[in-house]
């Protein structure tokens, strides 16, 4: 019990003396923890980012809707090269097909997308117009915060309504309820019967900046581009019971369609199946590969701030030379001077990362406001920022402390 408190008191000691040795060279302290300072900083900021981003993709594939297939026109890269003459379709029977003969599906979705102008008396907007059935609020898991959302009558008789998101509200009716308003898309009158429940924005992506009008409606009246056939679309939304049934059905659905459109062994499929758990997976991977590029720019600043901490703590044993000599004459051990060193250097780094700390929080609180961006700092982040600068004080401070405990007493003690 008393070899540990002895242990606690020199310790202390240590600390006492780095304290005041940097208060007698305060200009040169604060511009030796500039170094660690700015890396920790830039290293905090940029695990912060790539968290966020990370977590705003996760938000984005949630917008999508969980355990869901994404089927698209197009041919699939990961089968092999594409050639100029492959051509993407589907259509609505593909989807019809999809929902009888795959096991666990719970809907089909099928869209058709095009980007339309809105106007009102005074004001106009350009949007996204998705052309969709009722299934898509179940698929995606949207549904109307007011009025309503589609009804198979409404696409059954290709009405001439829509639902909006909150942007588009916003812009064309500001604080006024949308609901029952008219609006001209492409200068056709519609009714809107719905605003949609807010979604956010996600990665500069807005996603309540769009309408929703019966599939029907927008291929007779809205869509600007001619397709193949009559009930060709631009996505399916396939919806699955659970994710154990995605899996499966992910494999059913390419190889239901690869029947349906005659696509021979070895072939490139005319068509590309994702689903929201390969997104997930995908962009994971991206944003992870990013975040160690960032991590790994930012961690040059704290290299150069550790070698910046050992080139001042050998002029600092040069110039204290003397001092060093007295404490060896009045019986401190080489592991007591060294000791001594060694504190000063992890000191010099602690208080330089509790400040990059503290300017990378106060700077990623500033960019979530500015930018509505999401940037967390998380309680292990800044016990880990800490801790790793203390480290690197005592790896660079390593061999300043060791050459001074290597000092003679007597060679130490002439010097000038």
């Amino acid at each position: 019990m008393n070899s540990i408190v002895a242990s606690l008191a020199g310790w202390g000691v240590n600390v006492a003396i780095a304290l005041t040795a940097l208060r007698t060279n305060l200009m040169r302290s604060i511009l030796t923890t500039l170094g660690v300072m700015i890396g920790v900083f830039s290293v905090i900021l940029a695990v912060a980012v790539g968290n966020g981003a990370q977590v705003s993709v996760t938000q984005q594939i949630a917008t999508l809707g969980s355990n869901m297939a994404i089927v698209v026109p197009q041919p699939d890269s990961g089968s092999g090269p594409p050639r100029p003459n492959d051509r993407g379709r589907l259509t609505e029977r593909d989807g019809q097909a999809i929902l009888r003969q795959v096991s666990g599906v719970r809907a089909v979705a099928p869209q058709i997308r095009n980007s339309v102008q809105l106007v009102t008396p005074g004001r106009s907007a350009t949007t996204q117009a998705t052309g969709a059935t009722p299934e898509y609020g179940f698929v995606s898991n949207i549904s109307a915060s007011e009025g309503r959302f589609l009804t198979k009558s409404d696409v059954g008789s290709a009405a001439r309504v829509a639902v909006i998101g909150q942007t588009v509200s916003d812009k064309l009716f500001g604080d006024d309820s949308p609901v029952g308003q008219t609006i001209r898309v492409n200068r056709v009158p519609f009714t809107v019967v719905g605003l949609l429940e807010s979604k956010g924005s996600n990665l500069g992506t807005d996603n309540d900046d769009q309408i929703v009008v019966p599939i029907t409606t927008l291929r007779q009246r809205l869509l600007t581009t001619p397709t193949q056939g009559p009930d060709d679309v631009t996505l399916l939304f396939v919806g699955f019971e659970d994710e154990d049934a995605l899996l499966a059905g992910q494999k059913e659905i390419k190889n239901l369609l690869r029947d349906r459109y005659r696509v021979q062994k070895g072939k490139i499929n005319p068509f590309t199946v994702r689903t929201t758990t390969e997104i997930a997976e995908t962009t994971g991977q991206v944003t992870q590969i990013f975040q160690a590029v960032l991590v790994a720019i930012a961690s040059i600043s704290l290299l150069v701030g550790g070698i910046g901490i050992m080139n001042i703590m050998l002029v600092s044993v040069t110039e204290r030379t003397r001092e060093i000599g007295l404490r060896m004459a009045l019986g401190a051990k080489r592991s007591d001077i060294r000791n001594q060193f060694l504190v000063e250097a992890a000191v010099l780094c602690i208080i330089g990362g509790a400040i990059g700390l503290f300017l990378a929080m106060l700077a990623a609180t500033i960019f979530q406001k500015v930018a509505d961006f999401p940037a967390p700092v998380g309680i292990d982040t800044a016990i880990f920022s800490v801790a790793f600068s203390a480290v690197i004080g005592l790896l660079f401070g390593g061999y300043p402390a060791i050459r001074a405990s290597r000092l003679s007493p007597i060679e130490a003690l002439r010097s000038e």
